[in-house]
């Protein structure tokens, strides 16, 4: 399993991201499993917690591999860097477009964490704004799950324990 969705401390949600990259089945997987947590009740805050950076937390191959075409699928008949399957990043992209205003009304923040400090540099002062054009929340990035989890965890409207 490429995630996992730590529940425990619900409405806010721990999405733990083991591979960097998804086929296109995980990817509407996770989507299914985030539409239930949509349907719920109530704000909810999220923290993404990309557990493969965990492997190589100062790899700085992030920004060459990104050539800015996430979803020309002529792409990839071509030899290309990616590692999304195609399909994946379209798919995320219509559910994303389908979703912001469930987004803008009941999440009160999205925090990611990554153990790649130059990732955490490059990102965090730009978290905010791709956050809140992506999901219409305020959003930021951290390097440290404690301090993401705390983030999150103010803006609730009700304390989390």
């Amino acid at each position: 399993m490429s995630f996992t969705i730590d529940e425990s401390l619900r409405p806010l949600y721990v999405l733990h991201i083991y591979d960097d990259h998804m086929s296109l089945e995980q990817t509407k997987r996770l989507f299914g499993e985030v539409d239930k947590l949509l349907a719920r009740e109530g704000k909810f805050g999220v923290v993404m917690h990309y557990k493969f950076d965990e492997a190589h937390p100062d790899d700085d191959d992030f920004d060459k591999e990104f050539d800015g075409n996430l979803d020309n699928d002529d792409d990839h008949k071509h030899d290309h860097k990616h590692k999304h399957e195609p399909g994946a990043a379209k798919f995320q992209k219509a559910w994303l477009t389908a979703n912001r205003d469930r987004f803008a009304q009941k999440c009160v923040g999205i925090a990611i964490v990554s153990a790649n400090s130059k990732y955490v540099a490059f990102y965090a002062p730009l978290a905010n704004k791709i956050m809140s054009r992506m999901y219409r929340c305020p959003g930021a990035m951290f390097g440290d799950l404690d301090r993401a989890m705390k983030w999150v965890q103010v803006r609730m409207p009700q304390p989390v324990e």
